[in-house]
């Protein structure tokens, strides 16, 4: 690898002009001697996010040129291979020789995990004292697994998801007022657009009749990129892949089970072993494509016992990859829950009480020794005696039995407070819900 060719690309960046950007709320927070890792699926905004970084560190007082990003998918890095990397800090510090060791550089790296074994150049560069490390990927073993381990224990990792509804709001310039009645007619219209645009950034400001046509490349970029690509030596079936990824899919936010799907598929002519099936459900889940939620128990017999629930990364990609009808709203808007209690830094479970009634959520977050657990059930619309009692029916055992310390249920637009059984149940519209104080940026 040419150094001259590090050095513009590297001048380039430094020289250029920010694009446009909505603010994201997951903070990114240096740690000394530790890289910083933004990890999520293809297209949710990692990218940005290094822009909007670059642009925080500027606002701190940070020179630009102490700030050295490289994007890996620049076609000018094509030959580049895991020895060449070393060269980025030469080129960098061939540039500004003045500042090797006496000045904080910020070495931004996008999508290096592309380049096998490049995590003991990250730890060559950590043992400079002055150098920190930002870096992104669409793969979950930068938060654990074989690139963690590689690195030593020397890496901090967040999720980046896609647009929360806040941020969603904030590109949309909608003010955050879930107390006037304006506000909250305005709230209500931009929840409705949501749920039916979903969140990925770059579908925003596109024409509505151009989103399914976005959303299918988008899928299909991630399993060439993410799943052919990245697994070459496993000689994936992508027609075999494809069948179970859509029926996975078409059970979002409902109970999965391995082997029923592999009845139906073989029903269809589609025959493949179970140990594949699972194997390609890692695969969708290390690339953040989709995520199971097992059955709340301490005990790993128990929850594989269970089934699992299926959620994907974002639910107008998931209905727009589905045949047919596609997936229901009412579980589009279960998903929606589910990935925001995820973007709140939760574990999250299922629970079933012993009368077989389920709880959608268990939402576990800890507070030093101690933790919080709660209780959330999603439901569009409670309009109706038979749906309100299906709804509160599980909530007071399951709280009893796990000792929760909040108990909601989520709905599209109602609001109450209400006592099951001396259990104290918040019923609470989403609009307001995902706008709540308790939604933090870096939980």
């Amino acid at each position: 690898m040419n150094i001259e060719v590090l050095q513009r690309i590297i001048l380039d960046f430094q020289k250029s002009e920010f694009p446009p950007l909505t603010r994201r709320d997951l903070e990114i927070t240096p740690i000394a001697n530790m890289s910083f890792a933004v990890v999520g699926s293809r297209r949710a905004g990692k990218t940005f996010r290094t822009y909007q970084y670059a642009s925080e560190l500027i606002e701190r007082g940070v020179a630009r040129e102490n700030i050295c990003r490289i994007q890996f998918h620049d076609p000018r890095l094509r030959t580049l291979s895991v020895d060449d990397l070393t060269q980025i800090d030469t080129a960098y510090f061939a540039l500004y020789p003045e500042k090797q060791g006496k000045e904080d550089i910020f070495f931004i790296f996008d999508e290096i995990h592309r380049i096998e074994g490049w995590e003991d150049y990250v730890l060559h560069l950590l043992d400079g004292h002055r150098n920190k490390v930002l870096i992104t990927g669409s793969t979950s073993k930068l938060l654990k697994g074989d690139i963690a381990s590689g690195l030593r224990g020397k890496n901090f990792s967040r999720e980046l998801l896609p647009f929360s509804f806040g941020e969603f709001a904030r590109h949309y310039e909608v003010e955050p007022d879930t107390v006037s009645t304006g506000g909250a007619t305005r709230l209500i219209k931009l929840l409705q657009r949501y749920i039916r645009q979903g969140g990925f950034p770059g579908l925003l400001d596109l024409p509505p009749e151009l989103h399914r046509d976005l959303l299918e490349s988008y899928w299909d970029t991630m399993v060439l990129r993410d799943i052919i690509e990245a697994h070459p030596d496993d000689n994936i079936n992508i027609v075999a892949f494809s069948r179970f990824s859509h029926a996975l899919l078409s059970r979002t936010s409902c109970p999965v089970t391995i082997n029923k799907i592999i009845v139906n598929l073989r029903r269809d002519g589609v025959r493949f072993s179970a140990e594949t099936l699972y194997r390609y459900m890692h695969y969708l889940q290390e690339a953040y494509m989709l995520f199971s939620v097992e059955f709340f128990s301490s005990s790993e017999k128990v929850r594989s016992q269970n089934y699992r629930k299926v959620y994907a990364v974002d639910w107008a990609l998931a209905d727009a990859i589905v045949p047919a009808e596609g997936v229901d709203p009412t579980r589009q808007f279960e998903n929606l829950i589910y990935l925001e209690l995820r973007r709140r830094g939760y574990k999250i479970s299922y629970y079933r009480t012993r009368q077989g009634h389920e709880v959608d959520f268990v939402a576990v977050r800890k507070r030093g020794r101690s933790s919080d657990r709660e209780l959330y059930q999603v439901c569009y619309a409670m309009d109706t005696a038979s749906v309100r009692e299906r709804e509160l029916r599980a909530i007071p055992p399951a709280a009893a039995h796990l000792k929760t310390t909040r108990n909601c249920i989520i709905t599209f637009n109602s609001e109450e407070t209400t006592n099951i059984d001396g259990v104290t149940v918040e019923v609470i519209p989403a609009w307001k819900w995902l706008l709540s104080a308790s939604s933090a940026a870096a939980s």
